[in-house]
């Protein structure tokens, strides 16, 4: 199950904040997702940015993941909770959980995994998703 947690104010970005994409420092993260090699294209580019109010939760779990994902804490003051699983189960011994406290603070993951989320104090999270191009033309070859 690939999910990668940090803080991007914590990120080595040489001095130029940017912790996702082709930059060569984005190469030092051990799970691969935030590296997009430059020039490789991406399909399905999508952008959330959502307000969830203190005890809102995702009713359950998501659909299972397709391409790649990132969601971000900006707000100050806040805790939201992820969880991951490589089941729709959500069976504890295979359950990893990350609590997105300090703004900066992320979790990216990629396909095939399942996730559900608490709100646990009302958070602004900014969500990113994408399909890397070689995944898209892998998932074409496989109909």
């Amino acid at each position: 199950m690939k999910v990668q947690t940090g803080n991007a104010c914590d990120a080595e970005t040489n001095g130029t904040g940017w912790f996702l994409g082709f930059s060569d420092w984005t190469l030092n993260d051990p799970s691969g997702l935030l590296h997009v090699p430059k020039g490789e294209a991406l399909t399905g580019l999508c952008a959330k940015w959502y307000d969830h109010p203190s005890g809102d939760d995702s009713g359950g779990s998501k659909p299972v993941s397709e391409g790649r994902t990132i969601s971000i804490l900006v707000s100050e003051g806040s805790a939201f909770r992820i969880q991951f699983s490589p089941s729709p189960g959500f069976p504890p011994a295979e359950t990893h959980t990350v609590l997105l406290e300090r703004p900066g603070a992320f979790a990216a993951w990629g396909e095939g995994v399942y996730h559900r989320w608490h709100c646990l104090s009302r958070a602004t999270i900014f969500t990113i998703r994408w399909t890397p191009a070689t995944a898209a033309a892998k998932d074409e070859t496989s109909l």
